[in-house]
């Protein structure tokens, strides 16, 4: 399981998600982790959500189920369908939690991933308390780039929606 981790892990790809409903400008840019390998990534990487979601959707349910997760996660965040995104990014916290065939540290990382994936999604929910809550808790479990680089963005986005008040 080890050489199956690192693909999640290490070649995880950094998708820039631009969402502009309510509070959320198109100037606001968080990072939302995929493994790369998973069907359909590619597509929703691209900013092409419903063709990610068809390929992974059409492909062999085989596979890691934490990744392909994941892509459910990203996809239906950007496609701003709240109920499954929020249903599929809880699905991966949850397997991140559970993969007794990784090392602690690789179940961390995983989780933090999982977790500041569903801040996105609570930040494009405009549910700042649980987006906040999300990206605090993955920032406890690892100071990856992305983790960091999302509570980061929401920190300055946070100051500035207080400041206008």
């Amino acid at each position: 399981m080890k050489a199956k981790l690192s693909l999640i892990v290490q070649p995880v790809a950094a998708l820039l998600l631009a969402c502009n409903a309510g509070l959320v400008s198109a100037s606001d840019h968080y990072q939302m982790a995929i493994v790369e390998a998973t069907p359909g990534a590619s597509a929703i990487q691209q900013g092409d959500a419903a063709k990610g979601l068809s390929t992974l959707h059409s492909s062999k349910a085989d596979g890691d189920v934490f990744a392909r997760t994941m892509a459910l996660c990203v996809a239906n965040t950007q496609l701003a369908d709240i109920s499954v995104a929020s249903s599929a990014c809880t699905r991966a916290i949850t397997l991140a939690r559970s993969q007794a065939q990784a090392s602690a540290a690789e179940r961390r990382e995983m989780q933090a991933l999982a977790l500041s994936n569903r801040g996105v999604m609570h930040w494009v929910a405009q549910d700042l308390a649980k987006a906040q809550q999300d990206f605090q808790r993955a920032a406890k479990l690892s100071d990856s780039e992305l983790v960091q680089h999302n509570l980061q963005q929401f920190s300055s986005r946070l100051e500035g929606l207080t400041a206008q008040r």
